[in-house]
């Protein structure tokens, strides 16, 4: 909990049942946050005595010495710390994770805590009971509005076309076996081709020398076929050959003139 620094100004009241003059005094609750702005006030003179540099060092500590301690003996004597002088409050206090707190503050912040944590447990215990008619009432005016409800369009039921339910059944049970016959295509026109690929290759391959010497050695040579003698037939197949004699065929024009001779 950060310090409250109440500052509380008045002007000299005229009470003539006290006849006392109020306190010009600032009222803090800490002497921590005093120190702290004195801390702050210090180096702001040591800026402004370093930046005049007519004046030595030396004068320069002397009139920073004198004018703190001024400056801090003014600030104490014109402070009250808890209704009390400088010197007569004491210098020890509750720290807190936020700052300095003190005693009554810790009490106070206690009390709130508590009062808080009341407030809401009868929150807890008071209000459900409050709430509850009204969600009752909600919910029987929602099952009330639901039961006046009806349906504009009542739902036919529709009919599956005979002819084309067996036609979808027809295609659902030959698509798989479609599927299996076109992968098998696949396939063989894949080994087909890789077959003709192999045949082009070797169609396109050049017999070497080697394998062309083989060949004449195998087959022979070309010009041993040339000298070789003709074969004589049989002395009995050509006599006959010989004895028959093919007649000579017709021609379609000697037809057509022999045609109306017969006729005539």
């Amino acid at each position: 909990m950060a310090v409250n620094v109440e500052v509380e100004r008045a002007g000299v009241s005229n009470n003539e049942e006290m006849g006392e003059e109020q306190d010009y005094r600032v009222k803090i609750k800490s002497k921590a946050f005093v120190r702290e702005q004195l801390h702050k006030c210090n180096e702001l003179l040591r800026n402004i005595l370093d930046e005049q540099s007519s004046i030595c060092d030396e004068t320069k500590r002397r009139l920073l010495k004198d004018v703190l301690e001024s400056f801090e003996r003014g600030v104490q004597e014109n402070v009250v710390v808890n209704g009390e002088s400088w010197e007569e409050a004491a210098d020890g206090e509750e720290q807190d994770a936020g700052g300095f707190v003190s005693a009554p503050d810790c009490k106070a912040l206690d009390d709130m805590l508590d009062e808080n944590i009341l407030e809401t447990t009868l929150k807890r215990s008071r209000y459900p009971k409050k709430i509850l008619p009204y969600v009752v009432r909600s919910l029987k005016a929602q099952r009330e509005t639901m039961s006046l409800y009806e349906q504009a369009i009542k739902p036919q039921k529709t009919m599956k076309d005979p002819i084309q339910g067996a036609i979808m059944s027809d295609l659902s049970e030959s698509a798989p076996r479609i599927i299996r016959q076109s992968a098998s295509v696949m396939k063989a026109l894949q080994s087909l081709q890789q077959k003709a690929e192999g045949l082009r290759q070797v169609m396109a391959l050049k017999p070497s020398a080697e394998s062309l010497e083989v060949h004449r050695d195998v087959f022979g040579r070309p010009s041993d076929t040339e000298g070789r003698p003709a074969l004589k037939r049989p002395a009995k197949e050509t006599e006959l050959s010989g004895a028959y004699v093919l007649k000579p065929k017709r021609s379609s024009t000697q037809e057509e003139n022999e045609d109306p001779q017969k006729n005539s």
